[in-house]
């Protein structure tokens, strides 16, 4: 196991890598924005490490990887740009990515405009518009909020649930969501008891509060995410796989209808008893079919 900074574009990139070298290469895009792949690597890294090479990076300016430069300006486009120079520093030919969340949506964009450096591609709950993802999850938020006799914050967040046009990143639909409190973090577990374990993990990290504020930078990306990233689904042309909790919000049953309908080939996994964390709630399970995936795809 190698981790450690490596010096991408100008900046360094915390990069942990587990696993074989010879092994198949899978690349993990966190989401959040700006959440770095701490959790997903400490549940999942050593799993996945026992057949595949699994990378995983913290991107440019969140967590362990150096403070965001000035410039360039933040952009997905310059993290998939990161990913490309990441990939040829590591010198490997090609490799499976797997994008959770928002990093669904830079791993379309990666699949789409780098069609030559990806052998297969899984979108772990992705957001891919996030105009379908609020109006998917505020009537959930609202009810669960009525439920605490909170009735102001649950017309607030009807009230953009409905919304005429397109939701914006200056609705600030997750301030709305975040009335919930201490309840919050439950609206992306099946358990909601698994809120707490999985929180444990980021506060038994060690890492300082500047660290962690480094994700801050990233919403600078919050805009983009309301720009729909659902046309790129036809330009797919590698193997692909969609990895869904039953209950999670994230991914609108839009979403899932556009792949189905746009990538014919693609094939979608949906987790009984996880919402937005799979990887946490279901991990030996999501280890074996992430794994048989990229084998069969990227071997």
């Amino acid at each position: 196991m190698a981790a450690g900074l490596v010096s991408v574009n100008g900046t360094g990139l915390f990069v942990d890598d587990r696993g074989d070298a010879t092994a198949p290469a899978l690349l993990f895009i966190h989401g959040g924005p700006g959440q770095s792949c701490y959790d997903f690597m400490q549940i999942q890294g050593d799993r996945l490490a026992q057949r595949l090479r699994i990378i995983g990076v913290d991107q440019r300016g969140t967590l362990r990887s150096e403070p965001l430069p000035a410039e360039p300006a933040l952009t997905a486009e310059l993290l998939i740009a990161d990913f490309e120079a990441l990939r040829e520093q590591l010198e490997i030919a090609s490799w499976a990515i797997l994008g959770h969340s928002d990093g669904g949506g830079y791993a379309l964009q990666y699949v789409t405009s780098h069609p030559e450096a990806v052998q297969a591609v899984i979108f772990d709950c992705p957001c891919w518009d996030a105009d379908l993802t609020d109006r998917n999850r505020l009537p959930q938020v609202a009810r669960r909020l009525d439920a605490l006799g909170q009735r102001a914050d649950a017309d607030r967040c009807r009230e953009l649930a409905a919304k005429p046009g397109r939701l914006t990143a200056a609705d600030e639909t997750y301030v709305a969501a975040q009335a919930l409190g201490p309840h919050y973090m439950e609206l992306f577990f099946h358990d909601p008891g698994r809120a707490a374990d999985f929180s444990q993990i980021l506060e038994d990290s060690g890492f300082a509060e500047e660290q962690w504020e480094r994700g801050l930078s990233h919403l600078a990306l919050l805009p983009g995410m309301y720009e729909t990233r659902l046309s790129l689904l036809p330009d797919i042309t590698r193997p692909s796989l969609l990895l869904h909790g039953e209950d999670d919000m994230v991914t609108a049953p839009q979403m899932l209808a556009q792949f189905s309908k746009s990538v014919p080939d693609g094939t979608i996994r949906t987790f009984d008893r996880s919402g937005h964390f799979a990887y946490f709630e279901e991990a030996a399970e999501y280890c074996k079919v992430v794994t048989d995936f990229v084998v069969q795809n990227a071997g």
